[in-house]
């Protein structure tokens, strides 16, 4: 089942001290899936938009500034894309990754809340 494999692959990526790469989904798209996989929503929620948490900046794909989004590694990203395609792909290297904790957006790995079903 597209859930069970999400917390496998979420909890692996909970699991790991510092990720070398970390992926960026939007969290509205993000809520559509969790929805969906829920059987919230009959409708599978199309492909992955992350057009409004991305911006270009010198031909490169980056984070918007205080975009809501979620935090999943690059399995996860994999697993996503090959079911539901879609993009922009926005890949943040740990070494550059900056935590603001006083946003009440931003940053933030994405709790495996789908377990309670």
């Amino acid at each position: 089942m597209e859930v069970d494999t999400f917390i496998k692959l979420n909890k692996a990526f909970q699991a790991e001290e510092s990720p070398s790469v970390i992926y960026c989904i939007s969290m509205q798209w993000f809520r559509e899936w969790e929805g969906f996989v829920k059987g919230k929503d009959n409708e599978p929620p199309g492909p992955i938009d992350n057009s409004k948490i991305a911006v270009i900046k010198s031909g490169h794909v980056q984070l918007k500034q205080g975009a809501d989004y979620g935090q999943i590694s690059e399995e996860t990203w994999n697993y996503l894309f090959t079911i539901y395609s879609g993009g922009p792909e926005i890949a943040m290297r740990q070494n550059i990754v900056q935590t603001d904790l006083d946003s009440p957006q931003g940053e933030r790995k994405i709790e495996a809340e789908t377990r309670a079903m």
